[in-house]
Formats: structure tokens, C-alpha cells, sequence
């Protein structure tokens, strides 16, 4: 069984790239098309919609019955949209995955087949007097709104995500990924079918295949299909750092919460884009001794030593240089946890700690690159955040590799390097308490 070290990448048009990564470990094969966009406060809801719109139907099959029995004929392949953020980078996917070609009867072409589906999608999609059909821009929208609506009900993601917004304001990094409830009510069929044209005429295109099957079959149909556009893709600039702040600033929120939400967010100067391999590698290392395990400083002492908080963890976003702490309080213990995590911070930047703790720490940063590899998704994942960014791509190993090289002083460097800037505490109302 093999899967091939690195993607072999070729550019198939302007602004699009083809990577095709050889593997015979699965029996599904796997293509996702990325169209990368800036992340926009005017353009994030229509983003959002793009994709699941693309997957209501094509000109063959118009409506999502007739697709998917197609798909059903397919030996049960599927196809999924998505939207995710790359930074400051807003990435729409169709992906679909399917029975590889050698567990076919007859070894029928399956992954051209579903090639051939996904790029009628991108290129032909369902439409009712030219546009989008009413049907589905309603049911889409809908869900759109729903999503949005339901961001809220996860109260931890919903304090990490204002923190964001707070430590980026002005950045596209602050811009909802899903856009605002107005923005997404106010999308037509009209306006999406301008925007999914602009977007395919203007995005930067990766297409990734993965599998053992003909990848020259599944290139050529996207080839084509970009052929007949007149490309003149965006420029995706790399995300600079949070700008910096003469003080820290802080926002307390109030919403009907139980457990208070406590979120630190700390400005890094190092980005994936800006800054070295080995500057990278130093700050994830720092990451996973400070906050990023159940073995960090921050677990075993702000938690359980002192009591103060109910989860400490922390978070670092290599493509914007932005690393979070974020914890679960009483109101009463938020401004110790805070004194207690920068405590641990300082710890971190005088070297204070372990050769225990910190190989322990690489040991699990290390684990988690290996494990990259053992799903499609998640190697699908680590190669489109790196072309998306501009990054030469490396393989998982080699980024294990660099974890393994970095010492106790790099380590210790990197926490020297954060420099804390907004405090956003979600607090419940006195309903609540």
C-alpha cells in the first residue's frame, strides 16, 4: 500500500492548479474542487450559499432527486458542499467521493464519471429562465440562515470567534465565514447567479484528486471546463499578523450562560506566509506545551492545581498569526484564570519547564501530523491550506520532521514573542446566574 510523499501539482488554466496525489490505501477515490476567494463583509454570505446552490443540480440532472439517483447509479458516490476560512481566504468546495475504479463490476470508470458530474455542477448548474431555480435559492437560503442562527448555541466557539472579531476588527480574518441573517435574506437568484459566475471567472482554483484511479481522465474534464472562461483571477495577498495595540483591550459580553467564557486572544509574529519553517514549527511546539494538550502547563496548572477554570486550552492559527486561550470560569475566577494563564505564559518564555513537558508536547504535535495522512479529508486538508496560502507544499512528515529540530529555547522564544491584546469575556445575565 502507497500514497505518494507529495501532491504532483500542474496548473490547468490561469489561477487554476490540479494536484494529484497517487494512493491505493482507500477503496473510495476523492476530488474536491476549491474555488478561493478574500473573505469580504459583502461577498461572505453569497460565498456561503455558492456551493450548496452548485449542489442543488446540474443541466442533466435539475433537481437533487435526479441527481442524486445518478449518484445512487454510481455505486453510491456522493457529493458535499462546504465553506471554510484559510485565513483570510474563503474556500468553496464541491467534493465527491466514490467507489475506486478497481472495486467497480467490469472496472467501470466511476471516478470519471464523478468527475464528469462535479464539473457539470461548477460549470452547468440548474437554472429557470437563467438563473438559479426558485426552489432551490429558497431552500439554500434558508439553511444559510439557520446556520448563522445556530453559530450562537455553541457558546465556546461563539466566544472565540467574537474574540476574534475583536483582535482583527477590520481585517477580513473578523469578516463572518457565513456572512450576517440580513446579508443572506437579502440574496436573490439574480444576484447568486452573477456571483457564481464572477467567482469562477475571478477565484483561484484548486482541484484535488486523490486515489489510484485515471487522474488524467478527472484532469482533462476541468481543464476543459476553465477553457472556455476568460480567467482573471483575484490576487489572495497572505494575512499579516493582528495590528498591534498601545493597550489590551476588553469587551465583556452578557448572554444567558451558565459557565462563563473567558478568551484571551494574543497576537503572533509568525505566519505560515511570512515567517520561516522553523518559526513556524517553534510557535505549534509552544502551542502544544502551553495549552494544546491534556499534559500542558495550562491544564495541569490552571486547571487542575487551582481549580479556577473548567477547560484552559490554547489555539494557534499559522495563517494569521493569531494564537487564542480560551477557558470555561465562574464569573467571579475570570480575572485570576486570567493571572493564572499568564503566569504560565511567562513560565513558558523563561524556558521554565521540563524536558518531560516538552517532549511530551512534541510527541503529541508529532502524532498529529503522522495521523494526517490516514484519512483522505485531512491530508486533502493540509494541501489545500498550503496551496491556498501560496506555500510550497510539504508533506506531513516532513512537518513532524521540523517539530523534532526545534529546541527548548526556540520553545521557549516563542512565547516571548506573544504579545496579548484583547480580553473578551462572555458572561451570563443575572437570569442566569
Amino acid at each position: 500500500m502507497t500514497c505518494s510523499s507529495l501532491p504532483c501539482r500542474e496548473t490547468l488554466a490561469e489561477g487554476v492548479e490540479f494536484y494529484s496525489l497517487r494512493d491505493d490505501r482507500f477503496k473510495t477515490a476523492r476530488l474536491t474542487a476549491a474555488l478561493l476567494l478574500p473573505m469580504k463583509e459583502q461577498t461572505a454570505a453569497a460565498g456561503a450559499l455558492l456551493p450548496h446552490l452548485l449542489r442543488s443540480g446540474c443541466e442533466d440532472y435539475p433537481t437533487l432527486t435526479a441527481l442524486n439517483g445518478r449518484l445512487g447509479e454510481l455505486y453510491g458516490a456522493r457529493i458535499t458542499a462546504d465553506v471554510s476560512r484559510i485565513g483570510e481566504i474563503q474556500a468553496l468546495t464541491l467534493t465527491a467521493v466514490s467507489l475506486e475504479d478497481r472495486f467497480a463490476f467490469g472496472g467501470e470508470p466511476v471516478t470519471a464519471e464523478c468527475a464528469a458530474l462535479l464539473r457539470s455542477l461548477l460549470f452547468d448548474p440548474s437554472r429557470e429562465n437563467g438563473v438559479f431555480p426558485a426552489s432551490a435559492m429558497e431552500r439554500e437560503r434558508r439553511c444559510l440562515i439557520e446556520r448563522i442562527q445556530a453559530e450562537i448555541n455553541d457558546k465556546r466557539l461563539y466566544a472565540r470567534r467574537r474574540c476574534n472579531q475583536l483582535l482583527c476588527e477590520g481585517d477580513g480574518y473578523a469578516v463572518p465565514l457565513n456572512g450576517t441573517v440580513e446579508e443572506a435574506a437579502a440574496l436573490t437568484a439574480e444576484a447568486m447567479t452573477a456571483f457564481g459566475r464572477e467567482a469562477l471567472r475571478t477565484a483561484r482554483v484548486i482541484v484535488i484528486c486523490q486515489g489510484s484511479g485515471d487522474h488524467g481522465a478527472v484532469k482533462e474534464a476541468f481543464r476543459q471546463g476553465f477553457a472556455a472562461i476568460d480567467r482573471v483571477p483575484v490576487s489572495l495577498s497572505p494575512a499579516k499578523p493582528p495590528r498591534e495595540q498601545a493597550a489590551v483591550r476588553r469587551v465583556t459580553e452578557r448572554l444567558d450562560v451558565n459557565q462563563s467564557k473567558l478568551v484571551m486572544g494574543l497576537r503572533a509574529p509568525v505566519t505560515a506566509s511570512l515567517s520561516s519553517p522553523e518559526e513556524v514549527a517553534a510557535m505549534r511546539l509552544m502551542n502544544a506545551l502551553l495549552g494544546g494538550t491534556p499534559h500542558s502547563l495550562l491544564f495541569q496548572n490552571v486547571r487542575e492545581k487551582m481549580s479556577l477554570c473548567y477547560y484552559c486550552a490554547s489555539s494557534y492559527d499559522r495563517h494569521k498569526g493569531v494564537f487564542l486561550i480560551d477557558s470555561g470560569v465562574e464569573e467571579t475566577d475570570a480575572a485570576r484564570a486570567e493571572e493564572a494563564v499568564l503566569e504560565q505564559l511567562d513560565r513558558a518564555s523563561r524556558g521554565d519547564f521540563t524536558r518531560d513537558d516538552l517532549e511530551s508536547a512534541r510527541l503529541s504535535v508529532k502524532n498529529q501530523f503522522l495521523s494526517l495522512s490516514d484519512l483522505p479529508s485531512t491530508l486533502e486538508g493540509w494541501y489545500l491550506g498550503q496551496g491556498a496560502t501560496g506555500l510550497p507544499l510539504s508533506s506531513p512528515e516532513q512537518a513532524a520532521a521540523e517539530i523534532d529540530a526545534v529546541t527548548a529555547e526556540q520553545t521557549a522564544a516563542a512565547a516571548r514573542s506573544l504579545t496579548l491584546q484583547t480580553v473578551f469575556l462572555l458572561a451570563g445575565t443575572p437570569s442566569a446566574l
